[in-house]
């Protein structure tokens, strides 16, 4: 009998070590599976900010290609394709127009966005309403602007244009009105200046915050 109890308690040890070993071995690996999600959350990120910088540098070239064929800044159409007047004449100096720029629209990445719902929605806006400070000139520049991307493309997209991994504040006006054009919201542009962002300085491309929740990704495509 006592013989059989210790089998028996034999056993019992052996299935607590099992059960022990499971719970262990589930534990890791949910863990694991939470490590993983991050790093693809991280390496999400890191994609999107590329694809950002890399339209705006699309952008770059297309303008660079119509002033090589003779057009200048003040002809530069940045109308939609979306416009009704898109293809009214002339296209020649409409940036997204194959006679023109030739520049493919893209939607912002879905990823990408973090937009609040009221106002100005998220997307990708390309004008000449306003002068950067910064600049040779108070003559109108040429801005790129990713508006309302999540903190953590913004982020990312620091790391590569500036090598930091800070986000500066803007401050004096809404992002709105400092890097879209205001025909396209219910704001007033305003110049771009050091005052609003003292950071900014000298910085072509950089993402900047309202210190509110709002993001926003900036590239100076010609500066005047």
């Amino acid at each position: 009998m006592i013989k059989n109890q210790k089998g028996n308690v034999f056993v019992y040890i052996l299935i607590a070590v099992g059960l022990l070993a499971a719970l262990m071995f589930a534990l890791s690996k949910s863990a694991g599976q939470e490590d993983g999600a991050g790093e693809l959350s991280d390496g999400q990120n890191r994609i999107v900010a590329g694809e950002i910088i890399a339209y705006a540098a699309s952008a770059s070239n297309s303008l660079t290609q119509m002033q090589q064929t003779g057009a200048t800044l003040d002809l530069v159409d940045f109308m939609l394709p979306s416009d009704v007047n898109f293809n009214t004449a002339p296209t020649l100096y409409k940036l997204f127009h194959p006679d023109g720029g030739g520049l493919n629209y893209k939607p912002l990445p879905t990823k990408a966005i973090d937009d609040d719902g009221a106002g100005l929605a998220a997307g990708y806006y390309i004008g000449r309403f306003n002068s950067v400070e910064w600049t040779p000139s108070l003559t109108n520049d040429v801005l790129f602007t990713a508006y309302e991307i999540t903190e953590g493309v913004c982020t990312e997209i620091n790391k590569k244009v500036a090598n930091i991994s800070t986000i500066p504040n803007v401050v004096g006006d809404s992002l709105a009105n400092l890097l879209v054009d205001d025909a396209l919201h219910a704001g007033t542009n305003a110049n771009f200046e050091i005052v609003n962002c003292a950071a900014c300085e000298e910085i072509s491309a950089l993402c900047v915050t309202d210190g509110a929740g709002k993001y926003a990704f900036y590239s100076l495509l010609e500066a005047e």
